[in-house]
């Protein structure tokens, strides 16, 4: 494939940098990234990723926009308020980058759905905001074999977690009981545009096939300025436990 005028000129910074340059780009353009939740986490990982190139985008998101949304989730305005997430989100992308591609799901991600969808993305990012959907997608995940980029917001702090299936802890190894009663908390916008970036060059890493962590989270405190990798281990009779050891058994054959 041949860049186009418009891609060559948009993306020719980051084509500077040497692990990228245009190789690098054409591989991002031929990408797809599904996204789950277009929130706090959302907006940034979203905006970053037509930004940086990735050809197709899917985002599922079943909310409307409310005035509560407007100190983080920079996707939208004051004029977008009632509006569905995913609608709004795929006219602000188009407009920032013409040539890609958004898939907009206004919908609920049950585990039906999870399991339809992100067998057609090479990536999936998590950007959800409760833990019941989350070990959805992570289950999904696990089933399809595809990379799962976890993050979570609160207040001044934020945690990371690459899962790939075969070879990483997942989500039911951290919480094996579940996440128990969610409650809301404060989230400070700037915090949640820091995590969203982070995902945001996880991805581009991994689909550049350069190497990323697994088996730790990455917790970042805004508060103290600090950063923490904590090591994750697979937890007893977890269902990624027998996906690693089958992939580990088929390495060895």
């Amino acid at each position: 494939m041949e860049l186009s005028v418009f891609q060559s000129e948009m993306f020719s910074r980051q084509m500077m940098v040497p692990e990228i340059g245009e190789e690098g780009q054409k591989k991002l353009l031929k990408s797809s990234i599904f996204v789950a939740g277009c929130g706090g986490l959302g907006a940034p990982v979203l905006y970053y990723l037509a930004a940086m190139g990735i050809g197709r985008l899917g985002i599922c998101d079943k909310d409307k926009v409310s005035l509560s949304n407007l100190n983080r989730q920079i996707l939208f305005t004051d004029e977008d308020i009632r509006k569905p997430k995913t609608e709004v989100a795929k006219k602000r992308l188009l407009a920032l980058n013409p040539e890609l591609k958004v898939d907009s799901y206004d919908a609920v991600l049950d585990d039906t759905l999870a399991n339809k969808l992100i067998k057609d993305y090479d990536i999936v990012i998590d950007c959800l905001d409760n833990f019941k959907t989350r070990f959805v997608l992570n289950d999904a995940c696990l089933t399809a074999g595809k990379l799962l980029i976890h993050a979570a917001v609160g207040e001044f702090s934020g945690q990371i977690l690459n899962i790939i299936p075969g070879k990483s802890p997942c989500l039911r190894c951290i919480f094996p009981s579940g996440a128990g009663e969610e409650k809301n908390s404060g989230i400070i916008g700037a915090v949640a545009g820091i995590i969203g970036s982070l995902q945001t060059l996880e991805a581009v890493k991994y689909l550049l096939g350069m190497e990323i962590s697994y088996n730790e989270m990455f917790i970042f405190n805004g508060f103290g300025m600090s950063v923490e990798k904590v090591k994750i281990l697979p937890a007893d009779g977890c269902i990624c436990r027998d996906i690693t050891e089958r992939e580990n058994y088929l390495e060895d054959i």
